[in-house]
């Protein structure tokens, strides 16, 4: 009877170590298992992560791609308007070089210059000495000029006055003053005489400080007084030629 109690108390106590073996690695296989899907509950956040930023980049890279279409749009437009202004210009530099060829002995220069037609006019053939009233034969020119301009609405006219370095003696304050006035005047005798769009025709003046000849000699100081008559395209029109395109 005691050999019974013995072999079952041995057999038992076997099962007790198994069965705590295997709780052990039910336990750590539990612990896996959690961890496992802790690690897919974040993979799966992760991939809903990226397939959120995957949608956004998408609508970026098309937004993207519209703002590029769009400056290559804009970009051509602008081109085109460049390219229809400089024909045009050149259109002028032409027309006017030829129509002002009986005053090249008078004393203006016409020349085409970084897109610009550029037109000198000495202040003999405009004014008489100390004047700022345009002269007869300074009119014929200014109404030359006038006749071509007007078939190209869309290019300013700048005018601006030039003097030598010799200080004014009487009628004006400085150079500053002469000059802005003599190229006012040539502005009044384009919108009066010559029914220029105001509007187009800016005036300044730059006095002695743009010099093109040296004011040490008699040559030079002559060449200096000038009113130089710029046509420019104008941008605001550039602009509107570029929007219509579009």
């Amino acid at each position: 009877m005691s050999l019974l109690v013995f072999m079952m108390s041995v057999l038992s106590c076997g099962t007790s170590k198994k069965l705590e073996t295997a709780n052990a690695q039910i336990q750590s296989l539990n612990s896996q298992v959690d961890g496992l899907n802790k690690q897919v509950a974040e993979n799966q956040k992760l991939i809903s992560e990226l397939k959120e930023e995957n949608i956004s980049f998408n609508k970026d890279a098309q937004e993207c791609r519209i703002v590029k279409e769009n400056l290559s749009n804009n970009l051509k437009a602008i081109n085109s308007a460049l390219a229809e202004q400089g024909t045009s210009i050149r259109k002028i530099y032409s027309k006017i070089d030829t129509a002002l060829m009986k005053f090249s002995n008078a004393g203006i220069d016409v020349y085409y210059k970084n897109g610009l037609v550029h037109i000198a006019m000495k202040d003999q053939l405009m004014f008489k000495s100390g004047s700022t009233s345009v002269g007869w034969e300074g009119k014929q020119a200014l109404a030359v000029i006038a006749d071509v301009v007007k078939d190209f609405p869309g290019v300013s006219i700048y005018v601006i006055g030039n003097t030598d370095n010799v200080p004014v003696k009487s009628g004006y304050k400085d150079n500053w003053s002469l000059s802005t006035e003599r190229a006012n005047a040539i502005v009044r005798v384009m919108r009066d005489e010559n029914n220029i769009d105001p509007s187009r025709i800016i005036s300044g003046g730059r006095a002695m400080y743009h010099p093109i000849a040296d004011n040490e000699t008699a040559e030079g100081k002559s060449k200096n007084r000038r009113t130089d008559i710029i046509l420019n395209p104008n941008l605001d029109r550039l602009w509107e030629m570029t929007s219509a395109k579009n």
